[in-house]
């Protein structure tokens, strides 16, 4: 293969299978027509290398995370909705002293806290497996755009090429417009998948923002408050550990329901 075939549709190679101007030298005076470009089996297997792609990564190709997120945070509510604390809190009077039912329920909420951080374990693991996606996502999607810009050039340059190529043997010229066709889908096809990574990576993030507002401000004062309910005396339906517990409650599985519904 010439090396002014091999380089047409790559910008480091100077020669582009005919296709390429020169610019005119100061002793030229007046321009000279363009030669005539020819479509060979050179030209092809030139388009042919042009049109390679880099390979993706395939992790991409998982919706997972985002899935398990909601999975996750769809189980933790279903846990958090079993918690009736004011239902305890009735099982502490003379007679369930008496009968044991305070130590019982109390036992209960306990056990129930227990399960909630291991839910939420679970619902920090496919955070994290998000967060990779994420980045995963992000790094593709560059890495489409660069190629969208490549293949525009390549299809430029093939495009030139076919018009002026009409001395050269038409099924040569046949398969080359297949392979420009098979070019042409791919970039429309890549358009697509930005489109697709785009949307995809803003769903995530807006998951990964809401874990970590739950991460670091809503489950800490949900466990803060149910520590002191656990190791609390003497407490009454209208308490303020009661009341805070409440809240933080129910701003919890309020927000864990947003994530769920993402």
């Amino acid at each position: 293969m010439s090396f002014e075939k091999i380089a047409f549709f790559e910008p480091d190679i100077a020669m582009a299978l005919g296709t390429n101007h020169s610019c005119p030298t100061p002793n030229d005076s007046e321009e000279q027509p363009a030669p005539a470009a020819a479509i060979d089996d050179d030209a092809i297997a030139a388009l042919d290398m042009a049109a390679r792609a880099p390979r993706m990564d395939n992790n991409i190709l998982s919706s997972a995370p985002a899935r398990d997120i909601r999975s996750s945070a769809n189980e933790l509510i279903e846990m958090l909705e079993e918690i009736d604390l004011r239902k305890m809190l009735r099982k502490q009077g003379p007679i369930g002293r008496f009968t044991g039912a305070a130590v019982e329920a109390r036992l209960e909420f306990e056990l129930a806290s227990h399960r909630v951080a291991d839910l939420f374990r679970q619902l920090s693991r496919t955070a994290q497996a998000g967060g990779r996606l994420r980045g995963i996502l992000d790094r593709t999607r560059l890495e489409l755009i660069d190629e969208q810009a490549r293949l525009a050039r390549v299809i430029s340059d093939a495009k030139l090429l076919v018009s002026q190529s009409s001395g050269s043997d038409l099924a040569l010229v046949a398969r080359f417009e297949r392979r420009l066709s098979n070019i042409m889908a791919m970039e429309a096809a890549n358009t697509l998948t930005i489109q697709q990574i785009e949307l995809s990576g803003s769903v995530l993030a807006s998951l990964l923002d809401r874990f970590t507002d739950i991460e670091t401000l809503l489950l800490p004062l949900w466990q803060r408050n149910a520590l002191a309910i656990i190791h609390g005396e003497a407490i009454t339906p209208r308490s303020s550990v009661v009341t805070a517990f409440l809240d933080a409650h129910r701003n919890l599985i309020g927000f864990l329901k947003k994530v769920g519904q993402e």
